[in-house]
């Protein structure tokens, strides 16, 4: 999956860099530069086009790298883990990946329904879906739905938790705008009771989650992760998020839901 993830971005930058193509050779056709100033000015254009070239060639050596390792899919499920890495992965809709530390696949959060006009405008900006009604869906390696969230809302984001059969298990809020060094929240259960309060880092995205009697629920620290898997997970910046083994499952799928949400957020504005 690791391998197929980096072809993925390879063959997206690589569609891009013709789109970009075709896009400056337009340009230039139709406003030919005739002075040695024009022309700089439009040396400008190349920049996003070395930029595309650059990730389609990191991610196809990359992809050589670990073409030709064994990466089995998880046998255990998510709702047991300890320790999971999040990846986000190429596509036209957002999505993330999720891997034990020694690269097995857990499955996938899919970008699952989103409105038919918010489909152009996510496609040329990602980061849209911080502000308009979209719904998500985790599915394991063998394509089970384990919970799904719908978020709305702008100052304030509300995000419904479901579980597998699409039963309400509980409610994230998130004040938005409230302060640039920190992003607070609290998800509640499905009788609306608080269960924790959440508290991110909004520069780096850190979070230790605790709840009202010090347990320590997750946490994540910005550039944290095991050396020994560097080889295998090969970006710079990896996502790895300690989870406790002693939740309840219910609570534990609340707390995937809400982690993921996290992420993917940070994903579309990173």
């Amino acid at each position: 999956m690791i391998a197929e993830m980096y072809k993925r971005r390879e063959k997206l930058a690589y569609s891009l860099i013709g789109a970009l193509i075709l896009i400056l050779g337009g340009y230039l056709l139709w406003n030919q530069p005739e002075t040695s100033q024009e022309w700089l000015e439009a040396a400008i254009l190349l920049f996003p086009l070395i930029f595309m070239v650059i990730i389609a060639g990191t991610s196809h050596h990359k992809y050589n790298k670990v073409k030709d390792i064994s990466i089995p899919e998880s046998t255990g499920s998510l709702l047991e883990a300890e320790h999971v890495v999040w990846k986000a992965d190429a596509g036209n809709l957002p999505r993330l990946m999720a891997f034990e530390k020694n690269g097995a696949y857990f499955g996938m959060l899919k970008t699952e329904k989103l409105s038919w006009w918010g489909h152009p405008i996510v496609f040329f900006q990602k980061s849209i879906l911080s502000f308009i009604p979209s719904t998500y869906s985790f599915y394991t390696q063998d394509g089970e739905k384990l919970f799904s969230f719908r978020r709305n809302g702008f100052k304030e984001t509300k995000v419904a938790i479901f579980d597998a059969a699409g039963n309400r298990s509980g409610t994230y809020i998130q004040e938005e705008f409230k302060s640039l060094l920190h992003v607070k929240g609290e998800f509640k259960d499905e009788e609306n009771r608080p269960v924790l309060s959440v508290k991110t880092s909004g520069t780096s995205g850190d979070f230790s989650l605790s709840d009202h009697e010090g347990h320590r629920w997750a946490h994540f620290y910005n550039g944290r992760f095991p050396h020994e898997y560097t080889e295998l997970f090969r970006d710079v910046d990896n996502d790895i998020v300690e989870l406790s083994n002693e939740l309840s499952l219910k609570n534990k799928r609340l707390l995937l839901a809400v982690i993921s949400f996290l992420f993917m957020n940070r994903s579309l504005n990173g």
